[in-house]
């Protein structure tokens, strides 16, 4: 039997964009800067098997799980699963503050007294910490766990300033948090790029396009509010594109763009959903700008992905966008349902009446995953527990 150390994150059923997104790479690249094992327990289908297969990462195992859709079957599973291994799990990792986090929290730290905790809360608001709309009974309860809960796990992280400094001063668990919470925001994968063909191109370099990423036409994206501001436009010598699966709720919104102006069919374009990172990846190392329109983000990893290849942001005010255009250093806000607003800024970008060579002291992988759990790990050594 191996002797090294082991993390283990008990997550629910997982989908192929997690392959490449903070769920695998928070885990595994803690587990790498820790020479820990990792393990993943959770359910997935044969496909993601096969993506497994042909991408395998050094150190990380997928333990598959028959695992319910419902939270509390779900947590039956959990329980089995830590009965059996928690004495020789050294960090335990759970996704989220919920019913099925507090449960894991509880049996591991019964079943292993020496084990750490670290809790990815994956949070916007921190609402979930907020009890002040909870009866009387519910927040007395919620109270006792929270707190029994609190003094059993290591370290807390939250991605975003708006989330932390918001868990900091709540009003209940405040003190608890700032003892154990950090900001670690999702980061870019820069393992994965070093091994792609990828030459980054300087701005000067880079193509006049514009580019946008996402599930085109689902209500989230709000893709109608580009289409509109591109209606009203003179795009020039610049190419705009939509990078994603296309709602057939977008259909009819595209189909009025092309027939009201045919002229822009050869600098509008949809190429439709990229799912290998190295494609993908060299959208944004060829384009300039990058436009973000969503309603809501919990983060919003493809802002990082636009940072890391230097283009120019223009976002609403969602998900971690905040952080990452820096006091509009990086780029520009818009509003919500605002068009006509999209539309002046694209047009200034365009006529080069706003400078988009922003990123001279920008150093672009600063963002990554082997940077950003350094702050966990200084946490967890504080408990003199990790060698």
């Amino acid at each position: 039997m191996s002797s090294q150390k082991k993390i283990t994150l008990l997550w629910r059923r997982l989908n192929v964009f997690e392959l490449g997104k903070d769920v695998v790479l928070v885990p595994y690249y803690l587990g790498k800067a820790l020479n820990y094992q990792v393990e993943i327990c959770c359910d997935y289908s044969e496909d993601i098997a096969d993506q497994i297969r042909k991408t395998p990462k050094e150190g990380l195992n997928f333990i598959k799980m028959k695992l319910s859709h419902n939270a509390i079957l779900r947590s039956f599973s959990y329980v089995n699963y830590l009965r059996l291994h928690a004495s020789n799990i050294n960090i335990l990792m759970c996704f989220h503050w919920r019913f099925e986090t507090f449960i894991n929290i509880l049996l591991y730290s019964f079943f292993n007294k020496e084990g750490q905790i670290y809790i990815k809360l994956d949070t916007i608001s921190g609402e979930e910490w907020n009890l002040s709309q909870r009866s009387l009974i519910s927040k007395l309860i919620r109270k006792l766990l929270y707190k029994n809960c609190l003094q059993k796990v290591n370290v807390l992280s939250c991605e975003t300033s708006q989330a932390y400094n918001l868990l900091c001063n709540n009003q209940y668990f405040g003190c608890q948090l700032k003892e154990k919470l950090v900001l670690m925001p999702n980061a870019f994968d820069e393992g994965l790029l070093k091994k792609t063909k990828i030459r980054e191109r300087d701005f000067c370099e880079k193509e006049n396009l514009i580019i946008t990423v996402g599930r085109l036409g689902i209500s989230q994206k709000n893709t109608v509010m580009i289409i509109e501001a591109l209606k009203e436009i003179e795009l020039k010598d610049w190419k705009f594109c939509f990078i994603g699966t296309v709602d057939r709720s977008l259909e009819y919104a595209i189909n009025e763009l092309y027939k009201k102006n045919p002229q822009k069919r050869e600098q509008i374009y949809f190429v439709g959903e990229i799912k290998d990172k190295e494609e993908l990846w060299g959208w944004y190392n060829k384009s300039k700008v990058f436009v973000l329109t969503s309603r809501w983000e919990s983060y919003g990893l493809a802002l990082n992905e636009a940072k890391r290849f230097k283009n120019y942001i223009i976002s609403t005010r969602v998900g971690a966008a905040e952080d990452i255009i820096d006091k509009e250093k990086y780029g520009l806000f818009i509003g919500q349902e605002d068009s006509a607003n999209l539309a002046n800024i694209l047009s200034q970008i365009i006529n080069k009446e706003i400078s988009i060579d922003v990123y001279q002291d920008y150093k672009g992988d600063q963002l990554s995953y082997e940077d950003t759990v350094q702050v966990l790990l200084t946490l967890l050594k504080k408990n003199n527990k990790l060698n």
